[in-house]
């Protein structure tokens, strides 16, 4: 019956698509996870870790992180921690060495969201004393977008390419798309890596096509620039993939609070009327939706626009659109995000040209404002991350109000007593948890000093009496007919005869 009253560890296994940046260089591939929920403590386990290299895959081993202190952000498991650890070897049989058997323990920061049947984590381990590298793996996929760095192209048509993850008019569909005529090419004029890509417009029968580019598939169904049978589309009950064997859409299952890229414009022809270029971005729940729309859609989760881009005279200029949500209950799916060289249709000039790299999904990690029993922390600052204050009340947890920036970020919220002040600490982690700010409250209280006093004479007078003779030597026993002072725990003292 003992053991039957005992808490049993659980386990959840998940297989998880994993982008592993080393040095700066990504790759992706899926790995498997146990999550162990010990009762008091969780434990993380990545099985049969591996590196991506030149000469094929490299065994590194099975991570553990052990111990991990759970904290909650509404019915979210937070999993926060920095340890040393000793990676083991694997158990793969078809990996013939593995890095563990001759590593060093190694510094680990974990953080992780455990929702349901989704484990979102970065992992950053430190191998840069054994191996010169610094290792981060991002676990779980849907938060960013493919190829944001326009590195990785495939064939398509001739001795045509288009970027791994995205897609132009050499895709095409549409009764016009042989006609459509070729807009992207891969660019050595990098913001950052080797290449970018390069959107250019062409004219075509004289009409000025411009150069766009989308996660979705692009179709030519018109010859009026401005039909809406000419947009970018996605839907992902479609089957149809392109030249890499991807198919015409983006996953993507997470609110970011907005989309940043670098981007090189100019025009051929300077246009005052139509002088931007443009970038669009919609989340939906990955039914059918296209760019620019023909109808009102109601699967749109969210919108992100900057159909202001000017020419930058040849510089690299950083570019950002932030989401706007609706509140209609549509959970996001897919991500269609399209850019052009212009934001009108058939205008612009047929040498105009945007260069775009290095796109992000940003989500936010810090807070927006912070409140103690429903009044204003004084002099708030996202920025600052640390206050003192005085109050007269006792604090709890749940009267630290914090609003987060991001609009799918997780709060933590802890309170302790520390040499009889409240220690509050407040923690933001980005919804992709690649972010984290700690905001601290030092709050002196007077209800708390006047709480822990009476405790402190409570727990005084619980303590035995003390019995001392008139000389004021201590009395082991007492024996009847004397006189006896009795001392109590709190200070006070009383004559007595035995």
């Amino acid at each position: 019956m003992a053991s039957l009253g005992t808490i049993m560890a659980s386990a959840a296994d998940f297989t998880e698509e994993i982008i592993v940046s080393v040095n700066g260089e990504s790759s992706q591939q899926n790995c498997s996870f146990t999550i162990t929920d010990n009762g008091d403590t969780y434990d993380l386990t990545m099985k049969n870790f591996l590196l991506e290299s030149e000469d094929g895959p490299m065994g590194v081993g099975t991570v553990e992180v052990k111990g991990i202190k759970p904290q909650y952000s509404g019915k979210t498991v937070i999993l926060q921690t920095t340890q040393t650890i000793q990676i083991v070897p694997g158990d793969d049989p078809s990996v013939a060495f593995w890095m563990a058997t001759i590593l060093p323990p190694v510094p680990v920061e974990l953080k992780a969201a455990i929702n349901g049947d989704h484990l979102r984590s970065y992992i950053y381990i430190d191998l840069m004393a054994s191996l010169q590298q610094i290792v981060e793996v991002s676990i779980g996929g849907g938060y960013q977008l493919k190829n944001t760095g326009f590195e990785a192209w495939h064939a398509t048509q001739g001795s045509y390419e288009e970027p791994n993850g995205w897609h132009s008019f050499e895709s095409a569909s549409g009764s016009l798309a042989t006609m459509a005529g070729h807009h992207i090419t891969k660019s050595d004029d990098a913001h950052g890596g080797v290449a970018s890509a390069r959107l250019y417009a062409t004219s075509i029968f004289g009409i000025v096509a411009n150069g766009t580019m989308t996660t979705g598939r692009m179709n030519a169904g018109s010859m009026s620039a401005t039909d809406p049978n000419n947009n970018a589309y996605m839907d992902m009950s479609l089957s149809d993939r392109d030249g890499n064997g991807d198919p015409f859409y983006t996953p993507l299952i997470a609110r970011p609070d907005s989309v940043v890229f670098w981007a090189k414009f100019r025009q051929g022809r300077a246009n005052a009327q139509h002088p931007y270029a443009t970038m669009s971005a919609v989340i939906t729940d990955g039914t059918y939706y296209q760019d620019p729309a023909d109808k009102e859609y109601s699967n749109v989760v969210g919108q992100a626009k900057n159909n202001t881009i000017a020419t930058t005279g040849d510089e690299w200029k950083r570019i950002v659109a932030p989401f706007s949500y609706n509140d209609n209950g549509v959970e996001p799916k897919a991500i269609l995000l399209t850019l052009s060289t212009n934001a009108d249709a058939g205008q612009g000039s047929a040498n105009d040209e945007l260069l775009v790299d290095d796109i992000e999904l940003v989500y936010n990690a810090r807070l927006a404002s912070l409140s103690v029993k429903g009044r204003q922390v004084p002099n708030f600052d996202p920025n600052t991350q640390e206050y003192s204050l005085k109050v007269e009340e006792l604090i709890g947890a749940d009267d630290l109000e914090a609003k987060a920036d991001g609009v799918a970020a997780y709060v933590t919220k802890q309170v302790e007593v520390v040499d009889g002040k409240y220690l509050c600490t407040v923690k933001v982690f980005s919804a992709d948890m690649s972010k984290t700010t700690q905001y601290v409250l030092n709050i002196e209280s007077t209800a708390l000093t006047e709480t822990l006093a009476v405790s402190n004479v409570e727990a005084r007078q619980q303590q035995p009496a003390a019995y001392y003779t008139l000389d004021g030597r201590q009395a082991r026993s007492l024996k009847p007919g004397n006189i006896y002072v009795r001392r109590l725990a709190d200070g006070t003292t009383q004559k007595i005869t035995k």
